[in-house]
């Protein structure tokens, strides 16, 4: 019996925010999530069941369970990118914030 694991990769565009130019003076990252973690480790994602059809039966089936298995298709990341959600909350999101909405992270 196999059990099928699945890996969450989280990747952030954060190009427009390379001008070091911009960051605090004393070079420390500058980026913070909403929840107020500045190390990034604090991602969290809800995991609803992806798979076409029978494919993860078929894949867990095969001698394809491990790694690079051709009866799973992966999707590159510019595919993945092209998916989004409705925004359902008007607030300013592009550039630099100077605190957290219901949080102050300059200080």
């Amino acid at each position: 019996m196999h059990i099928p694991q699945l890996m969450y990769e989280v990747m952030w565009d954060t190009t427009s925010f390379n001008d070091v130019s911009e960051w605090p003076e004393d070079g420390s990252q500058p980026l913070v999530l909403s929840t107020g973690d500045e190390t990034g480790y604090g991602q969290h994602g809800d995991y609803v069941f992806g798979w076409e059809g029978d494919s993860l039966q078929r894949a867990m089936d095969s001698a394809c369970y491990l790694r690079n298995c051709s009866l799973l298709t992966e999707q590159p990341p510019k595919v993945k990118n092209l998916c989004s959600v409705p925004v359902t909350v008007d607030e300013d999101v592009d550039g630099w914030m100077n605190k957290l909405p219901e949080g102050d992270m300059a200080e």
